[in-house]
């Protein structure tokens, strides 16, 4: 199957429309769920549709086997993060080491269709952020789509952003 915008788009929302169905409570703002629970449930959603195909859909996922060699060879095991010198969170020798909050992707491999970066609408801050890891993402590790989500209590309020994004404005 060919990814388009719009088919990756249609996915996502079903994604969506079926945390809300079937995770709403989740999304309470006075609950106040860590992002990486919500990530998961959202995962688990989007799996339903990548079931069928070659691609795997991962949370918070860091490892990439080389592509020559002895694939069984723990030692060529390399990040599938980010080395991200210019980050502002980058404080210590591990911090500058960033990780998606969902890809779609095959694992061991170059291939990497989605990177989705998760926030909770109550809580963006970082949202300027996110959108310079989703450009990251895309240009050092070649991601054909990088999405920012960000998720509300009500369904109707929540958005889906694709990148690039022009972070200049």
């Amino acid at each position: 199957m060919e990814y388009t915008e719009e088919t990756v788009r249609q996915i996502l929302n079903k994604a969506i429309d079926k945390l809300f169905e079937v995770d709403s409570y989740l999304l309470n703002k006075k609950y106040d769920i860590n992002e990486r629970t919500v990530s998961h449930r959202l995962a688990l959603h989007l799996n339903e549709h990548f079931a069928e195909t070659d691609y795997n859909v991962d949370i918070e996922y860091n490892r990439i086997r080389e592509e020559y060699g002895n694939i069984e060879d723990v030692g060529n095991l390399m990040g599938k993060k980010l080395h991200w010198e210019n980050s502002d969170e980058a404080s210590g020798e591990n911090s500058r080491f960033v990780f998606p909050d969902i890809i779609v992707h095959k694992r061991d491999k170059h291939d990497n269709l989605i990177e989705i970066e998760i926030k909770m609408a109550w809580k963006n801050g970082k949202k300027q952020y996110d959108l310079d890891k989703i450009n990251q993402y895309m240009d050092e590790l070649k991601y054909q789509f990088g999405v920012y989500i960000e998720l509300s209590e009500n369904r109707k309020d929540c958005l889906i952003e694709f990148g690039r994004f022009d972070l200049n404005k």
